[in-house]
């Protein structure tokens, strides 16, 4: 509202300015006579309509050039505010015909046509701040309305008197100054055609090569374009060499870049020897070289989108929360072979036979495998296992340690129970684990809504409990699940203890104190119902 008031009297003030000044000259010509030019002239005598007419002179041309520079400020304003839609008005109608709502994934729609001329795209962007880079306006409306698109679908999904709400952590405060910034847009621009791309490989050059690498991501995960990158060279653009976890959608991360699927187009530090749509920052024989200024300019007709790193990793935790990559399919259930043994211990076993692993980060990758069902790529292990060691020169530690233990594997048993497929390690059905059924609880209690199926899960909690998570293993990495598996186990019993009769939750209690002997709430809680029943 009070944006609105100083808008018109904006407007009434220049109206007087421009306007005020003819006016009065028409009402004063219809009164009076203005002298003529050889009268003007003359020195002598200087009457009242004299004076009054040698200062319309210079009056007039400073009302012209003030007039001027009014008309052209408000048409520049009016220019600015043919803005983008901002997110937040974007009800569940207008989303829609930019989403696609589905059964788990939010798709968002993202156009696919030629970059804007440079001349053009220095006004339809957004600069982000603190210098973090440069984004095109089409680029941030698809950040905006994926941004749109992910709370649309949190409350889509919302259950009531389900426990827990982090869906509601904030966006990336990158996500959040793009969304802001596009208010204020200058109208619509493009995407970078993924189409467009030359094939034979594109070098990019200059001081912003990297973050347009960068840009370029970000871009073609918007349009929807598959993209293939190594691990080392995705924690190298994002300054995180240990960088691992989830994918958005269309991202394919590997430990070696052997070869492209079809559409694929491959994102590297390095110049690829496979053949396909490939871009890199390094030295290398491709067909086309942009020189990437740091603003992103390319050449006078192209402007790429540029991110540090910190930008990215906000865009891209964007995605990966909008669009997750879906789960990798179960693989055919079979009876199990081998037993891996977890809780209270580790010990591996065929038919009831142990089965002995000689090296230690032999261990440590079945029992990390096991606690990642969906696999772990080489450079998540090597992270995890070998910390403070950048991955991209330990590989050669790994490979050696997997064919050590497949080596072990084997001599137990004939049955694959580790398999490498599409660049990630995992146990196969023919392994058994006691951390499965304790995985199907927590699962079960994250779903439960009623006091019926949350006690039912809880009991299950405790049940599979059977000990500390690899106890008697001093592993720094597994720290962090043991100290998840107790407290979630520690929390099953509290609740259960707490809808049970008194006999009972003196008995759940001290169940509780052998999980964590140290906790002094349970002490405590053991303490006061027993001296109540006293």
């Amino acid at each position: 509202m009070i944006r609105t008031i100083r808008a018109v009297g904006a407007l009434l003030v220049a109206s007087i300015l421009v306007a005020g000044p003819p006016v009065l000259i028409v009402v004063g010509l219809t009164h009076w006579s203005l002298p003529s030019w050889s009268q003007l002239l003359e020195s002598d005598p200087v009457t009242p309509a004299k004076a009054i007419a040698l200062a319309a002179i210079p009056l007039g041309g400073l009302w012209l050039l003030l007039s001027i520079h009014l008309l052209r400020r408000g048409y520049r304003h009016a220019r600015a505010h043919l803005s983008l839609p901002r997110p937040g008005r974007l009800t569940a109608g207008s989303v829609a015909s930019a989403v696609v709502v589905g059964g788990s994934a939010v798709v968002v729609a993202a156009p696919a046509v030629t970059a804007p001329p440079a001349t053009d795209a220095a006004a339809q962007g957004v600069d982000l701040p603190d210098g973090a880079g440069w984004v095109p306006a089409a680029v941030g409306q698809a950040v905006a309305t994926t941004a749109a698109a992910l709370w649309l679908r949190r409350r889509r999904d919302y259950r009531p008197a389900a426990p827990g709400e982090q869906d509601l952590q904030p966006l990336p405060v990158t996500v959040t100054a793009i969304t802001a910034a596009t208010d204020g847009g200058t109208g619509p621009a493009a995407l970078l055609d993924p189409g467009s791309l030359p094939p034979g490989g594109i070098q990019l050059t200059g001081p912003g090569a990297r973050d347009a690498l960068r840009g370029l991501l970000i871009t073609l995960l918007l349009a929807h374009r598959p993209v293939v990158m190594t691990w080392a060279d995705l924690g190298e653009l994002f300054d995180d060499p240990y960088r691992s976890g989830p994918l958005p959608a269309g991202l394919r991360a590997v430990d070696d870049l052997d070869d492209l699927a079809t559409g694929e187009v491959a994102l590297t530090l390095q110049a690829p020897t496979t053949a396909g749509t490939w871009v890199c920052t390094g030295p290398g024989d491709a067909a086309t070289s942009w020189e990437v200024a740091a603003d992103g300019t390319v050449s006078r007709d192209r402007r790429l989108c540029v991110l540090n790193p910190r930008a990215a990793a906000d865009l891209f935790t964007l995605l990966t929360m909008a669009h997750p990559a879906p789960p990798a399919p179960d693989p055919e259930r079979i009876s199990g072979v081998a037993r891996l043994r977890l809780l209270g211990g580790w010990e591996l076993t065929v038919d009831g036979r142990p089965v002995p692993v000689r090296r230690s980060a032999g261990r440590q990758v079945l029992t990390y495998l096991a606690l990642h069902p969906d696999g772990a790529t080489g450079h998540e292990i090597i992270a995890a296992i070998w910390p403070g060691l950048r991955p991209a020169t330990i590989t050669g530690r790994l490979h050696v340690t997997i064919s050590d233990l497949r080596k072990d594997l084997r001599a137990g048993t004939p049955v694959e129970l580790l398999q490498h497929t599409n660049g990630r390690y995992r146990l196969t059905a023919a392994t058994d684990l006691d951390v499965r059924p304790w995985r199907a609880a927590v699962a079960a209690l994250d779903k439960a809504v009623t006091a019926a199926e949350r006690h039912k899960a809880q009991r299950a909690i405790v049940d599979a409990y059977t000990g500390e998570l690899a106890a008697g293993c001093d592993w720094p990495w597994v720290t962090a699940p043991r100290e998840r598996f107790r407290r979630q186990a520690l929390t099953a019993y509290l609740d259960l203890a707490a809808a049970a009769e008194p006999a009972e939750a003196l008995e759940l209690l001290r169940a509780a104190i052998t999980v964590d002997p140290h906790n002094q709430q349970v002490r405590a809680r053991v303490a006061e119902l027993a001296a109540d029943r006293a």
